[in-house]
């Protein structure tokens, strides 16, 4: 049973829970004849949960997918673990050679391996060592999080370096992410996506890379409607808009069981934070069009609050103050003063006293230059504050 489809020049592969299968069309009916077993180097077990997740592949040609936990039947805990439960998996461009890219992922349902820069993405959902939903750009050997998924001599005393983590409130169950290739969409070519299948939504990634290579951004929720809970988004390189599918199986808001949905761009102004920048002494966050000034400024259109998550072998996290860590709850965040750059197209927010946090929540509603109501939320991790 193919688990996910991906076509290398003009060649069709399919992944299974116990192999990556090439299939061939020998007598040129458009339909799969033969299946070839491109390789079979993935060690399975009998648990169920423990699926193969998604296919993507790099400039190069590799194959990447994901292993998933062996969680047991109620999502707490585990069944038989391998040698690749909880990994990523990559495998060579002619099968030869398969190798594990990294490790501690619980139920990874979505991942890319196309950044502008041959980033790989990788998705995670709320559990075991898991306190809630995270996004990670993934480096060879990195460790994603779930301590007795790790395959480590040392169990990991951190849980690594998520781009952000997402409230379970905004994404019980995530989905894939893609990247944005070109203009024709609205959004700057090389913006990361994300789609949510608990929430059937679609957020844009806005993150920063450190000059000490640490990652740091956030979500922000497009205001989209889907039907059904989103997993497998792609963008048409002919006509350069974005086709997703989605799926309702376990718990999602989805209101169908199945949907192949499109998300194009129209006539009306393309207007949504697209960037966030941690500075010393406050964040700034940039857009794809001008805002108003005045409302912009107004720092009545503004709030934001800040909370933790305990990371620990529990199945999730309640959310904990910053100040008070044993305390349950958020801290409300003051900002001294809103200023927009002569472009409209970047505000800084002053935050004295800004310090790393787990999770971060920006709402404000102000007008954009057309007119039209910019009604957001930017949900975001502070893993470092730069010194300038």
């Amino acid at each position: 049973q193919p688990l996910g489809l991906r076509i290398v020049n003009d060649e069709v592969y399919a992944l299974c829970r116990d192999q990556l299968v090439r299939l061939w069309d020998l007598n040129k009916d458009g339909e799969a004849d033969f299946y070839e077993s491109f390789n079979n180097d993935v060690i399975v077990s009998p648990s169920f949960h423990e699926f193969a997740l998604d296919l993507q592949t790099d400039a190069e040609g590799n194959f990447y997918f994901a292993k998933g936990g062996a969680v047991r039947p109620g999502g707490r805990g585990w069944q038989v673990i391998t040698p690749h439960t909880g990994s990523v998996i990559r495998i060579s461009k002619d099968g030869s050679k398969l190798d594990v890219f990294a490790t501690g992922v619980r139920a990874p349902n979505g991942m890319s391996a196309g950044g502008p820069n041959g980033e790989v993405t990788l998705a995670d959902n709320e559990g075991t060592w898991t306190p809630t939903s995270r996004i990670n750009i993934v480096k060879p050997g990195d460790f994603l999080g779930v301590v007795d998924l790790a395959h480590r001599d040392e169990a990991p005393t951190t849980y690594g370096n998520p781009v952000t983590w997402i409230p379970h409130s905004i994404d019980n169950s995530s989905g894939g992410q893609v990247w944005v290739p070109d203009e024709r969409f609205g959004l700057p070519k090389g913006q990361l996506l994300y789609t949510s299948y608990g929430k059937s939504s679609l957020f844009v990634v806005p993150y920063e890379t450190l000059v000490d290579g640490t990652v740091q951004g956030g979500v922000v929720r497009l205001p989209l409607d889907f039907e059904a809970g989103m997993m497998r988004p792609r963008f048409n390189p002919k006509d350069g808009q974005l086709y997703i599918a989605g799926l309702k199986g376990w718990q999602t808001t989805a209101r169908r069981d199945g949907a192949f949905q499109r998300v194009r761009r129209t006539t009306k102004p393309v207007e949504v934070p697209v960037a966030i920048h941690v500075k010393p002494n406050g964040i700034e966050i940039g857009f794809t069009a001008p805002v108003d000034r005045a409302s912009a400024e107004d720092l009545e259109n503004w709030s934001v609050e800040q909370w933790n998550y305990l990371w620990s072998q529990a199945y999730g996290s309640a959310e904990y103050s910053v100040l008070e860590p044993t305390k349950e709850g958020h801290d409300p965040v003051t900002v001294k003063s809103a200023k927009l750059s002569p472009d409209g197209r970047k505000l800084f927010l002053e935050i004295p006293g800004i310090q790393p946090v787990m999770q971060m929540k920006i709402k404000f509603l102000i007008d954009g230059a057309s007119g039209a109501p910019l009604d957001y939320e930017i949900y975001n991790t502070i893993a470092k504050v730069p010194a300038r």
